[in-house]
């Protein structure tokens, strides 16, 4: 017959404490309870504990601190945190600590007895458990489920070798997870380079993250190291990857492969030691189906996925990220704005489509005009009624807008095709596009490849 599992419940609210014994004793648990740190260790000392739930806050113990001696004492017991303050930094210490699972407050029962019918499934359960300090505070807030998904991987992800993808909608903030990642990682002291991939001219790009030798291209004047090599040892974050050409994507993939990058115009390769971490707002997959991103790359870069909920996924967050905002902004500016109850439910109730970064400037925009009072619903509105006038466009305006771009595009692939006298290449490069978009372009503005050579 099969042992039961003996549970140990370290928290400081009395009530908690009742609530679980009832409920573990009810579902066949053998346990015990324990309000501070002094109860606690008795108990491990002198009881087989299989598992401890253990608070991060204990009076003025600190729980995580308090993991490390429940180890010591019972190396084999396995911990499970609980706190109503989630955090990248509270899941990342938990799990380096050794912790097996972290749960939200308030719990949920039905996760909770998932997480014990899994534990006593399989005892032999292995703990994570890489050390490092995590004492880094980075600019994440959330406490909603899908938040703390993306904790708990940022937690079980950092300290390895592993390249990750990061997915989501602009304004999410990829970038923040890129950083926590790489903060919480053995290589939080080395660089971390962010760039956007969707920035530069393909030959741009090559030169900025490879390098290149003096000569090798016009205006090259002088040797110069690109950001792989300034970054080795460190984080190379690739935000919009999906709008790299496919020639790169080549070029990439065999940096990834080789651990070496060869600078433009060089014959020598460079050893490297540096992770990836890239993102994008786009469907990697749909991209590969339609043959404009390469699925090796993909499968090099998204050894773990990270897929960050929008803001829409996830209301539950955003009076946190309103205080957030308010906190930095008050904080920055040597201000004290107070924002109302009302005015926080008004702005959990609206749309942001632009996300957390739209959210932050909105914060932003009203803690500036805020009167001495503080924001209230009444400018909250008034901010609403300016977004919606500045982001509507009529639409006889968007189509002469639309016109003018697409003719000011026309001449100018014409002026370099001229200049090329017709060498698609040429003008291909000079263009910074491939030669293969040059001739999309032409078709859509109606430009005859054939003509345009003097």
């Amino acid at each position: 017959m099969e042992k039961q599992l003996k549970i140990l419940v370290v928290d400081d609210d009395k009530s908690i404490c009742r609530w679980l014994n009832a409920v573990l004793t009810e579902e066949g648990y053998v346990c015990c309870a324990a309000r501070s740190v002094e109860e606690a260790e008795p108990l491990l000392r002198e009881n087989r504990i299989d598992l401890a739930l253990l608070d991060i806050y204990i009076g003025q113990a600190n729980g995580l601190e308090f993991l490390e001696k429940l180890k010591t004492l019972q190396p084999e017991c396995k911990c499970v945190v609980m706190t109503a303050h989630a955090s990248v930094e509270t899941v990342a210490r938990s799990v380096a600590g050794g912790a097996l699972e972290y749960l939200s407050k308030p719990l949920l029962i039905d996760e909770l007895l998932a997480l014990l019918r899994k534990l006593r499934a399989s005892r032999h359960t292995p703990a994570f458990a890489p050390k490092d300090t995590f004492g880094l505070k980075t600019a994440i807030v959330g406490r909603s489920p899908k938040m703390l998904e993306v904790y708990r991987i940022v937690a079980r992800v950092a300290p390895s070798t592993a390249n990750v993808l990061i997915t989501g909608a602009s304004g999410s903030g990829k970038e923040l997870v890129a950083r926590a990642i790489h903060e919480h990682s053995p290589r939080a002291k080395m660089p971390f380079t962010p760039i956007n991939c969707g920035s530069f001219p393909e030959t741009i790009l090559e030169s900025e993250l490879f390098g290149h030798e003096k000569g090798s291209f016009t205006g090259a004047d002088s040797h110069r190291s690109g950001l792989f090599e300034a970054s080795n040892g460190g984080t190379i974050f690739l935000d919009e990857i999906s709008e790299t050409s496919l020639s790169f994507q080549v070029k990439l993939l065999r940096v990834l492969q080789e651990q070496k990058v060869r600078r433009l115009g060089s014959n020598t390769l460079v050893p490297l030691d540096v992770r990836i971490v890239a993102a994008t707002n786009k469907d990697l997959s749909a991209l590969i189906r339609a043959g404009q991103f390469r699925e090796d790359l993909y499968y090099r870069l998204s050894v773990v996925t990270i897929q960050l909920p929008s803001l829409e996924e996830r209301p539950q967050d955003i009076p946190l990220l309103v205080q957030h905002f308010l906190e930095r902004f008050n904080q920055r500016n040597a201000r004290q704005v107070n924002i109302s109850e009302d005015a926080v439910s008004l702005l959990a109730s609206m749309s942001w489509p632009g996300n957390v970064r739209e959210l932050e400037n909105f914060i932003e925009r009203l803690a500036i005009f805020a009167a001495t009072e503080g924001i209230s619903c009444e400018g909250v509105e008034r901010e609403r009624a300016r977004r919606s006038e500045a982001t509507s466009v009529p639409e006889n305006l968007t189509s002469t807008l639309t016109g003018k771009l697409q003719e000011m595009e026309r001449q100018e692939i014409v002026r370099v095709l001229r200049e090329s006298r017709g060498n698609k290449s040429l003008a291909a490069r000079k263009l910074g596009i491939e030669r293969k978009t040059l001739y999309e372009k032409a078709r859509r503005l109606a430009i005859d490849l054939q003509s345009e050579k003097t």
